[in-house]
């Protein structure tokens, strides 16, 4: 094995450490619109929304549940990763 890998692999740890505690940190990012799409990537583990053109990424649950054309309000990390999702109602409805 080479000594380079030995040495550098704790640091790898722990700065993949250090970037996923700076993404769970505040500020995060809100994103408003219209539902265009969903989709399974390749690794079928990863999910993603397309909300008014930026990608978002939940969990299997939330991407059962949603459908494409809602309106919807995403909080999501600096990776774009969902925190908090609602749908948003009309101001008005039918007359």
């Amino acid at each position: 094995m080479n000594i380079f890998r030995i040495f550098s692999y704790p640091f790898r740890v722990v700065a993949n450490i250090a970037r996923v505690i700076i993404d769970a940190c505040p500020p995060y990012r809100y994103v408003e619109g219209l539902l265009e799409g969903k989709e399974v990537l390749q690794d079928e583990k990863t999910l993603v929304l397309y909300l008014s053109s930026e990608r978002i990424e939940v969990d299997r649950h939330t991407f059962d549940i949603l459908m494409v054309g809602e309106n919807l309000r995403v909080r999501a990390t600096r990776d774009n990763k969902a925190i908090n999702i609602d749908r948003l109602i009309p101001g008005q409805g039918p007359v």
